[in-house]
């Protein structure tokens, strides 16, 4: 096995151990995401529900505007069937990306007033776009954000065929 995957499958141990001990633990913690350039989104893991809830709220600079996902919002990580955890886990996918991705898209492109300022709305293929440009920005390699992208993609298609592309 060359170094380079070594250090990344150590890189990789190292945030899922991190993010296990976070759902047992139950505390709020921001997760660092090694080589990210966004800050760190404060969670924590619900075990009767499954999810992770945003602790504190987030915010999230784009190009000309900035989304605020306010605290106690639940979304799933990233959803990444099991069976393809050896080659991606909802983990290698970074934390803002989903958590930004799930909260746009839940409202459809339409957050509560006062979450993206200044206000604008967001149609599909922007939402899917964001969630790549930000994984990007969170340092995911170029292979995984390719596979995840055009997964959301085909989701996005598939589950809101009434809401704008």
């Amino acid at each position: 096995m060359s170094n380079s995957l070594v250090e990344y499958l150590k890189g990789s141990l190292r945030l899922v151990y991190a993010m296990k001990d976070i759902a047992f633990s139950r505390r709020s913690t921001p997760i660092s995401i090694e080589n990210s350039t966004l800050p760190d989104p404060v969670i924590q893991y619900d075990e009767q529900e499954e999810i992770w809830i945003l602790a504190k709220s987030y915010t999230y600079q784009g190009d000309g505007y900035q989304i605020i996902v306010p605290a106690n919002f639940k979304f799933d990580l990233a959803s990444v069937p099991r069976i393809f955890w050896w080659a991606i886990s909802p983990f290698d996918l970074s934390i803002s990306a989903p958590l930004i991705h799930d909260f746009i898209f839940r409202h459809r492109g339409r957050p509560p007033q006062g979450s993206i300022i200044p206000e604008r709305t967001f149609i599909r293929r922007e939402v899917d776009k964001l969630f790549n440009l930000i994984m990007k920005q969170e340092g995911v390699a170029t292979w995984r954000r390719i596979i995840a992208y055009n997964a959301v993609r085909l989701v996005s298609i598939l589950v809101n065929s009434n809401w704008e592309t």
